[in-house]
């Protein structure tokens, strides 16, 4: 009896171990992943299997035939792309996160973005933020910030297609405000003010392509102001000093002035401009004042049309044949010049100095035998005298007008 249940029991046993491993299998995820495979392999197999069998497997379209099975394999495709394209294009794609407040986020060759309007976040290639602002079809259209690799605020305010256009601020690597006023192109333009890395306004005036151009006033490191007046092209019109008197002179400049007296000769130092005037006697003027007849600029630089020249080739394109070249002696606002200029390589001029006044030096005697070589170009206007270290040197040490 025993051994009649026990055969019974070995055989249910049996019958239900192949029932539960077969339960196993067909429960298990990785048999219906095995055969989910197996009919996408086998569907997609017979969707790109173009090649006709029968003349039922066209379409005829005019005077050709169409694989029926392309033609299915065509709008798959198609279809598979529309849906694809609906949802990078709907708010449920993913965009790189929210930024604080909720602020949808894009990368910059995001398609989406493309097609976006209004509060967003930019990312750059390699995932930080690049802008924060208003946004229209890919591009910043409004109000908004611009920042630099390290996070750094590179410009706030407002933007058209992707460049400063209207009211806006730059600012240095530091965090420290560069410039506040009006850009237009990414430059530059109109009313602004520019301030130095300390924080100090260096500049306020007008500009017109990213360049100082027009009426403006310069302030030294302290915030003082210095010369109030016109400029072209980031440089001070100089010109405007000749026919004032003195005191018109210091009017315009306000900066730092230091006079050398000579017996007949006359001239001053604006420092804080880089500047030389002659003053010329007023004898023989009606009101008897001294007017400014000359005016050295001490540098190598020749600011004419928007350019900066500083090659005497260049000089001699734009002005012209010189009316002399060659030697000549030095006078006395030649020698401060030369002895001032930003350029030290020559040796400077022997001059004895007598102190007088604060910032005032009678000149005793100086080198009156000490020689320059110049190039000197007659304009409408003024004439420019370049004043050279040799015949052969390729630019100049100082220029003057008068």
């Amino acid at each position: 009896m025993n051994q009649f249940f026990s055969t019974i029991i070995n055989t249910l046993r049996a019958r239900f171990t192949s029932l539960w491993t077969k339960a196993r299998f067909w429960l298990s995820p990785a048999f219906w992943r095995t055969k989910g495979l197996q009919a996408l392999r086998a569907f997609f197999t017979r969707l790109f299997d173009f090649k006709p069998r029968h003349k039922n497997d066209y379409y005829g379209l005019l005077r050709w035939l169409v694989s029926k099975r392309l033609a299915f394999a065509l709008i798959v495709i198609a279809g598979v792309m529309a849906v694809w394209y609906v949802y990078a294009m709907s708010p449920l794609a993913p965009k790189g996160g929210e930024a604080a407040g909720g602020i949808p986020t894009y990368h910059y060759r995001s398609l989406a973005l493309k097609f976006y309007e209004g509060e967003a976040r930019i990312l750059d290639a390699a995932k930080r933020t690049a802008f924060v602002g208003t946004v229209g079809k890919g591009r910043a259209n409004g109000a908004g910030a611009l920042y630099a690799a390290d996070g750094g605020l590179l410009y706030a305010g407002e933007f058209q297609n992707n460049m400063y256009e209207g009211q806006g601020e730059t600012y240095y690597p530091n965090g420290a405000i560069q410039y506040k006023g009006m850009f237009s192109r990414n430059l530059f333009q109109g009313a602004g003010t520019y301030y130095r890395p300390e924080g100090t306004v260096e500049f306020e005036g007008d500009f017109t392509g990213g360049l100082r151009q027009g009426p403006g006033a310069l302030y030294d490191g302290g915030g003082n102001l210095v010369f109030s007046g016109n400029f072209q092209a980031n440089r001070i019109v100089y010109e405007e000093f000749i026919g004032k008197t003195a005191p018109e002179a210091a009017a315009v400049y306000s900066g730092r002035a230091v006079a050398y007296n000579g017996a007949d000769e006359y001239c001053v130092h604006m420092s804080d401009i880089d500047a030389v005037y002659e003053a010329l006697s007023g004898e023989q003027a009606l009101d008897g004042e001294w007017r400014i007849g000359r005016v050295y600029v001490l540098n190598g630089v020749f600011a004419a049309g928007g350019t900066e020249l500083s090659a005497m080739s260049d000089i001699k394109n734009l002005l012209g044949t010189p009316a002399y070249q060659g030697e000549t002696w030095l006078t006395l606002p030649d020698a401060v010049a030369l002895n001032l200029s930003a350029q030290k390589v020559l040796p400077p001029v022997a001059m004895e100095l007598e102190a007088g006044f604060e910032d005032v030096y009678s000149v005793a005697s100086y080198d009156a035998d000490r020689q320059m070589y110049i190039y000197a170009f007659p304009g409408e206007d003024f004439v420019y005298t370049f004043y050279c270290e040799s015949g052969s040197a390729a630019g100049f040490l100082f220029y003057s007008a008068e």
